[in-house]
């Protein structure tokens, strides 16, 4: 479980960590006085709870909720306050996104019993991948649009390496070869950036790793129907990824396996 935590006081965020760094489940992360920063933190990774403190001088909690589930609509908001709140007005204001109300001073078992309750977790995603006849993401039987589609050609070269890791270079030689050094860089950061978003908005971003100048797909969450086939064998149609073409070394190696 990941969550934030947004206040102006410093004495707050020190008494606060300690409430929360020793549940082994519990990742946190403080924001003194920073929103912006919150904001762009919970842009690029997912976020179970926001902890926000009402009162802050560039943007209070409430305007700074708002603005989170703007960007991430799942998630869970918890107001953090000296003085006692208009609770059912607040929630109102937030269409019912309110997970608690947390005043200070900190009461520690209060806090615990609160991330206890927010930590259910909830059924993972049922994830497959299709790559014979076509490439497709499924999530929960249902078929995932992507508005990029070098993004997703780019999760189809992950998901052909089957738990390797695919370099930049190999995926610019791949899905970019007749670009140069430099666009080809570009174009590969953006693929990264728009598929890690789209992972996020699906809730499945554990399914790629990114690290620098490489990612890997963990094929522990996913099912493929080539990857079954590589395992377990029977049936293959003899068209895989038809739509990309550096498919064909992978599609060669499956026609010999079907002998």
């Amino acid at each position: 479980m990941k969550i934030i935590v947004v206040d102006d006081e410093l004495s707050a965020l020190n008494t606060f960590l300690p409430n929360v760094i020793d549940d082994l489940d519990v990742e946190c992360k403080m924001f003194m006085n920073a929103p912006r920063s919150a904001l762009e933190y919970v842009r690029i990774n997912k976020v179970d709870v926001a902890f926000l403190d009402v009162k802050m001088p560039e943007i209070d909690g409430i305007e700074l909720a708002q603005r989170m589930l703007g960007i991430s609509p799942e998630i869970k908001i918890v107001f953090i306050s000296a003085y006692v709140q208009d609770e059912k007005s607040v929630c109102e204001r937030l269409n019912g996104k309110v997970a608690g109300f947390c005043y200070k001073p900190y009461n520690a078992e209060k806090i615990k019993r609160l991330i206890s309750v927010l930590n259910t977790k909830a059924p993972k995603p049922k994830i497959y991948l299709r790559t014979f006849d076509a490439f497709d993401l499924f999530v929960n039987g249902v078929a995932v649009n992507f508005s990029s589609s070098k993004a997703k050609e780019l999760l189809a070269l992950l998901t052909d390496a089957r738990g390797s890791y695919v370099t930049m270079d190999t995926a610019i030689g791949n899905l970019w070869a007749d670009k140069n050094v430099e666009l080809g860089k570009r174009l590969y950061r953006d693929a990264v950036c728009k598929l890690r978003l789209k992972l996020k908005e699906l809730g499945i971003e554990e399914l790629v790793t990114f690290e620098r100048g490489r990612a890997v797909i963990d094929t522990k969450c996913a099912t493929c129907d080539m990857w079954d086939f590589v395992e377990k064998g029977g049936a293959f149609s003899g068209r895989y990824l038809p739509q990309y073409g550096w498919s064909i070394i992978t599609e060669a190696t499956l026609e010999q396996m079907k002998k």
